[in-house]
């Protein structure tokens, strides 16, 4: 599995704008391999504000599909930076570990 991030800075109290362009199902959400999408908000930073949309693929070569898909095009087509994004930076995370939760009668029996 990999997480894709797009940090993006946005001019201060403006990050609702980025925020709500994610607040629907879109095509995403059908293409193969995608795990889903987080938006989240940075706490505490006085300059600007700080969106973060994460994303979970099954790999990296499914996360490329859709940057190569036609509904990625669709969606990003005549679409100009909006004035608000100050700056953005994409990263990408191999996961390694993932550990879920565990009910209190699952912590009992594995300490004995």
């Amino acid at each position: 599995m990999i997480i894709v991030t797009n940090t993006s800075h946005i001019t201060k109290g403006d990050a609702h704008k980025l925020i709500e362009r994610f607040d629907k199902t879109g095509k995403v959400e059908y293409m193969e391999g995608f795990l889903g999408l987080e938006v989240h908000l940075t706490e505490s930073i006085k300059e600007y504000d700080e969106v973060s949309v994460v994303t979970r693929w099954r790999s990296k070569e499914d996360f490329n599909a859709w940057t190569t898909s036609e509904a990625f095009r669709e969606f990003h087509a005549h679409r100009e930076t909006p004035s608000f994004i100050i700056s953005n930076k994409i990263s990408f995370y191999d996961v390694k570990i993932v550990r879920q939760p565990l009910k209190s009668e699952d912590a009992s029996a594995s300490a004995s």
